[in-house]
């Protein structure tokens, strides 16, 4: 009766804990989300001036033969003067990718390429992108997302006002008529939602690679990069004194992956990588001179990213271990999880999912780093999302 006792005192305390954490950040979240979103707020005279700065749309090309040249006459499409801007791909492939870049370039004096004849992976080649490009503003794009002509124009203007470092976007899903599409769809609009509260209270720590906007003089600092270059812009730009921002006018379009396992994938690469930048920046964390970012931000990320997953296991496990000991006691438990889990398969058996997908994904991120030391930087991505139609 005492060990069992003693299970139940872990087991409300493996479950307080991350329930309080939720509550406390989501209700945060709800009060800065509903707030007027200031990023479009700038001054009257800045306003009349012809701000068109030089821009470098920067995209690393890794075997993207089969929609590279649906990539480039998107990029040609911008509204944004073309006179002013340079598009440099970084490329690392072994098929065909970089000869049809070097066609395009040999017709359009603004498409540069810059080749490596060996497998660098995602954030080395953005980092030399960025080194090699021209631009006072860096645009970071992907070959399979695609811009509205008006999103760089929309992202170089956020950058008249001079405290602004970084400029993130929304992701449009393409294929919402697929289940994964749908629930992809869905985790993106919770995502935006605390990427426009972030914004309103300091700076978003969610940056969006596939279009994001960075003042180039913000990179001064930044040597290297091994985990993801979005997220790793943010930072650097944010502890160079900088605001990193979400606008939800800056839009781009991609698919999402079109099985669940590829979905998994997608987000387990993704959630390795933020983790480990995370470390890397672990001092801006409960910095006063980083405002809400280094107090608040930073440290809730962190604990929601590393900490509530393992939490989540060690519930379940205790879970398991007062059954066997106290069937009595833990029925009641199971009867309530049973509830809450009937009522989402009822009301919302997306949002269900997308939430075990979520925690599984971080679960599986976590055991690569500490137990297999997986590199996640140089992993393909998932096919599915390298489409045409």
């Amino acid at each position: 009766m005492i060990l069992a006792e003693t299970w139940l005192v872990i087991f409300y305390l493996l479950t307080g804990i991350p329930i309080a954490l939720f509550l406390f950040y989501g209700i945060v979240v709800v009060y800065y989300g509903k707030k007027r979103q200031n990023v479009n707020e700038t001054d009257a005279n800045n306003q009349a001036i012809n701000f068109q700065p030089f821009v470098s749309v920067v995209i690393p090309t890794h075997n993207e033969e089969t929609i590279i040249e649906k990539k480039i006459e998107n990029l040609l499409s911008s509204s944004y003067p073309h006179n002013k801007m340079e598009f440099v791909f970084a490329d690392d492939s072994n098929d065909s990718t970089p000869e049809i870049i070097r066609k395009s370039a040999e017709k359009f004096s603004n498409i540069r390429l810059l080749r490596f004849e060996q497998r660098m992976g995602y954030s080395p080649s953005m980092l030399a992108g960025c080194a090699a490009a021209k631009g006072e503003i860096i645009i970071l794009n992907d070959a399979a997302s695609f811009l509205d002509p008006s999103t760089i124009s929309t992202i170089v203007d956020r950058f008249r006002d001079s405290k602004i470092g970084v400029v993130t976007g929304k992701d449009v899903i393409l294929n919402v008529n697929e289940e994964v599409g749908k629930s992809e769809s869905l985790y993106q609009k919770l995502y935006n939602f605390l990427r426009i509260a972030e914004t309103n209270m300091d700076s978003t720590f969610y940056i969006k690679g596939e279009a994001a906007g960075v003042r180039k003089a913000a990179l001064a600092k930044l040597q290297a990069s091994t985990e993801t270059f979005d997220t790793t812009v943010g930072l650097a730009a944010r502890r160079e004194g900088y605001k990193v921002i979400y606008d939800q006018n800056v839009s781009f379009h991609e698919f999402a992956p079109a099985t669940h396992s590829g979905r998994i994938q997608q987000k387990t690469i993704r959630a390795a990588h933020l983790m480990r930048v995370l470390w890397r920046y672990k001092n801006m964390m409960f910095k006063r001179r980083f405002g809400k970012y280094g107090s608040l931000i930073l440290p809730v990320n962190f604990a929601l990213l590393t900490i509530v997953p393992v939490f989540v296991l060690f519930w379940f496990g205790s879970l398991i271990a007062l059954t066997l000991l106290d069937f009595g006691i833990a029925f009641y438990v199971w009867v309530v999880i049973g509830v809450a889990v009937l009522a989402l398969l009822i009301f919302s058996k997306r949002l269900l999912s997308t939430f075990f997908e979520f925690e599984y994904s971080l679960l599986k991120a976590i055991y690569q780093i500490v137990f297999t030391r997986k590199v996640h930087d140089k992993i393909d991505k998932v096919a599915s999302t390298r489409r045409l139609q």
